[in-house]
């Protein structure tokens, strides 16, 4: 009966192996790369420390496995589950940290030059805060009360996680808060909000002439079948009809495109129409990395590729915190990796709230914001040219439906508000509804409003 028993035993062992062999073992690697790289950016370019990185950004299963070692002479970051798997970050400089796979076949780096910050400018222009002239209709108790409800009483981030507020009111930062272990020099992660970035990248080249929404034949690769017709327009509104798997709870064409490839553009690349271009909405980061690989193609030179977001945008609006961050091939990870403190993320929506314009420099064109807030004709009225809309209130009731907005993963946000000249940023690790944006929104509006 013993025998038996453990014979039994020894069965369900070796099914409970294979199991985890065959379903959990393969997601390994993407876990791993996603620990050491957040990691590695969070200690490398936010300064934050390990056991805060490994509580709060990496407190949930699977992460919560992976154990990570910190090299600060190599400035590297290994994780591994249970020793398996190991994967590797590198920070280097002004490109962040990148994830090796294998190899490093490419040694991507970039040391750029900080333009100067006056500290007796006004912010934006500098880091002089002038809280000395409220506009009237402002009601400061309103608005600092309206503030502090996005943040958890403890400021511990338990519930509602909050790590920062910005609101800024006609080019004025008026209010901002942080949670415990944060300041207004702490860059954030904007996850997706970086797609705004890279839309916005792809309209400097667009005002220069070098491209044109209608542009098609974007890659040699599509030359000789139907994404040849793939228009420039159809990738910035999401409606390519390509193929993609934008689903990150296992592997897929997402996960594997930002944690297991050298190249993040490859596999988007190698997709093929399920629906003929324009004829169908479907939110892919594979698209946005698209858009980056077709930035570096039109440059052609890596040099100027890797110093273009911050000679042409990041420098010209003092958003002097921001990382952009590559693959190994030194491609942008445009869909997903990007970090600037939460004041320098509020300059990239004044760039917005002010058509493009930053103090008389015409960064991108009119039209080019305009692209930016019109509803995609299949998006439902949530998606334009990268940003995301309240169009017809389709996202918020109590808000108006001019907004638009950079949105990221775990509830990153920059929202732009044209009729009522706000910006206000809110990133944390909570989303909608733990996080109710519109209850959030419609308590500011009411300070300014009152």
């Amino acid at each position: 009966m013993i025998k038996k028993s453990l014979l039994i035993l020894l069965l369900l062992i070796i099914a409970a192996a294979i199991y985890i062999y065959f379903v959990f073992f393969p997601q390994f690697p993407v876990a791993n790369g996603y620990a050491a790289k957040k990691m590695c950016s969070c200690t490398f370019i936010s300064e934050r420390s390990q056991e805060s990185i490994q509580s709060e950004d990496l407190g949930i299963s699977p992460l919560s496995l992976t154990k990570t070692t910190i090299n600060q002479i190599s400035k590297s970051a290994t994780s591994s589950i249970f020793g398996l798997s190991p994967r590797t970050a590198v920070y280097r400089n002004d490109v962040g940290c990148i994830l090796i796979d294998g190899v490093d076949d490419y040694a991507t780096n970039l040391s750029i030059r900080r333009p100067a910050v006056s500290p007796v400018s006004t912010w934006p222009k500098g880091s002089n805060l002038q809280y000395d002239s409220i506009p009237p209709e402002v009601n400061m108790t309103k608005l600092n009360e309206a503030v502090a409800s996005a943040f958890d009483a403890s400021l511990d981030m338990d519930i509602l996680k909050t790590r920062a507020v910005v609101v800024v009111y006609k080019n004025q930062l008026l209010a901002e808060k942080y949670a415990n272990g944060y300041t207004a020099d702490t860059e954030l992660l904007g996850w997706s909000m970086a797609k705004s970035i890279t839309s916005t990248l792809i309209g400097v080249l667009a005002k220069d002439d070098n491209l044109d929404i209608k542009d098609t034949n974007l890659f040699e690769s599509w030359a000789n079948d139907d994404r040849s017709q793939i228009s420039l327009k159809n990738l910035l509104q999401m409606q390519s009809g390509l193929a993609f798997q934008e689903e990150y709870a296992s592997l897929s064409d997402a996960t594997k495109m930002l944690f297991m490839s050298e190249d993040v553009s490859v596999i988007p690349r190698i997709q093929f129409p399920v629906y003929k271009p324009g004829e169908h909405w479907s939110y892919s980061s594979g698209t946005t990395n698209l858009l980056s690989k077709l930035i570096q193609n039109k440059i052609g030179n890596q040099e100027e590729y890797l110093r273009f977001p911050y000679d042409t945008l990041f420098n010209r609006i003092g958003m002097n915190s921001a990382v952009m961050e590559t693959d190994e091939s030194g491609v942008f990870i445009g869909s997903s990796f990007m970090y600037a403190t939460p004041r320098d993320w509020a300059k990239f929506g004044l760039l917005y709230l002010n058509n493009g314009n930053w103090y008389g420099d015409q960064i991108i064109d009119e039209e080019w914001v305009e692209l930016a807030k019109t509803p995609a004709e299949h998006g439902q009225g949530i998606y334009g040219g990268h940003f995301w809309l309240n169009h017809e209130q389709s996202a918020y009731d109590d808000v108006p439906a001019d907004l638009y907005s950079c949105n990221g993963f775990q509830g990153q946000y920059v929202f732009i508000i044209p009729s009522k000249d706000l910006v206000v940023v809110r990133m944390g690790l909570a989303e909608d509804p733990i996080f109710n944006i519109n209850d959030f929104l419609k308590e500011i509006l009411k300070s300014i409003e009152s």
